[in-house]
């Protein structure tokens, strides 16, 4: 088999104004642009987009995290108010069962029960004795009172007692 050879195919040839003066009427804000410059250009679309992207699914990420930990610390909260309400109603509770145990018909009936006390059978109050109207100053002495002269007195004590005694034996 013989291979059929091709002429290499042509170009067609780029239309060139002749003279300077013919491009810049056709056209006059455009210019020919080197070709290492067209290709920077979408490498850096390409890589500044890439960024963006980047950085905004980050902040996306960023967010959604947040979130999370604001609804965890939510649900904390929500979890600590109903353990204040739990202890608050707990405390309430004891108090009330606190003033019943402390009420005078409870520690009557404790006492009679467990300690067998009994109720007495009529009640005496006690009273201190008015002072003799013929005595004197000297020889009234309040009960409870001791009276000393000097710091011999203060340390010997037998004394103040021994003229205290006359009165406390007359009640």
């Amino acid at each position: 088999m013989t291979a059929a050879t091709y002429a290499p195919a042509r170009r067609a040839p780029r239309h060139q104004p002749d003279t300077r003066r013919e491009r810049s009427a056709a056209h006059p804000t455009l210019r020919v642009v080197p070709r290492a410059h067209t290709r920077r250009a979408p490498r850096r679309r390409r890589l500044f987009l890439t960024v963006m992207t980047t950085v905004s699914f980050l902040c996306l990420i960023g967010v959604a995290a947040m979130q999370v930990v604001i609804t965890q610390g939510q649900f904390e909260l929500a979890r600590l108010h109903r353990q204040a309400a739990d202890n608050q109603a707990r405390y309430d509770r004891l108090r009330l069962e606190v003033a019943e145990l402390e009420s005078p018909a409870v520690v009557v009936a404790t006492a009679q029960r467990r300690l067998g006390m009994v109720p007495p059978p009529r009640v005496v109050y006690l009273a201190p004795p008015a002072a003799r109207p013929g005595a004197g100053a000297a020889n009234a002495v309040s009960p409870g009172t001791v009276t000393t002269r000097g710091t011999q007195d203060q340390a010997s004590g037998p004394t103040d007692w021994s003229r205290l005694k006359p009165h406390l034996a007359e009640r």
